[in-house]
């Protein structure tokens, strides 16, 4: 009886953490994805591609977690980014490409809790938009925010 009981224990914690955890991500991942993506989407794959690093099946939908700098774009406070690099080497200043944002997406920074170049830790939900023009760009849905110390 006692096995059982441990084996069901076992059993329902691996679940438990299964089912609940995130997938972590890095920034090397997030660019190797819209490397892909772009390349099929442009119906230009190249061999250069590694078949065998992430994809966006692996985490489009799924909840991720990464690190990244927290940046406030909208002076009225109501868009909000996270970004491989702070402010002053962002995309938006051009040293950057598309690949090194995710745009947080119906994110409220209550009380400006997150300041620009606050470095942070995103858990959401991983996802892709194009737009009317044909171009693509990552997002975190349903995005929660923790300071990372120093």
């Amino acid at each position: 009886m006692k096995i059982k009981s441990v084996l069901f224990i076992f059993l329902f914690i691996s679940l438990t953490n299964s089912v609940f955890s995130q997938k972590k991500i890095t920034w090397k991942d997030v660019v190797e994805i819209y490397a892909k993506e772009f390349r099929l989407k442009e119906k230009n794959p190249t061999s250069t591609l590694n078949t065998k690093t992430m994809s966006l099946k692996d985490v489009e939908n799924k909840k991720v977690k990464i690190r990244g700098y927290f940046l406030d774009i909208d002076p009225d406070g109501n868009w909000y980014v996270l970004s491989k690099n702070p402010f002053a080497t962002c995309f938006f200043c051009g040293k950057s490409g598309p690949e090194t944002i995710l745009e947080l997406i119906s994110y409220k920074n209550v009380k400006k809790k997150f300041k620009s170049d606050d470095l942070v830790e995103v858990t959401g939900f991983f996802n892709i938009v194009y737009d009317p023009e044909d171009k693509m760009s990552f997002v975190i849905e349903k995005a929660s925010i923790k300071h990372i110390n120093n």
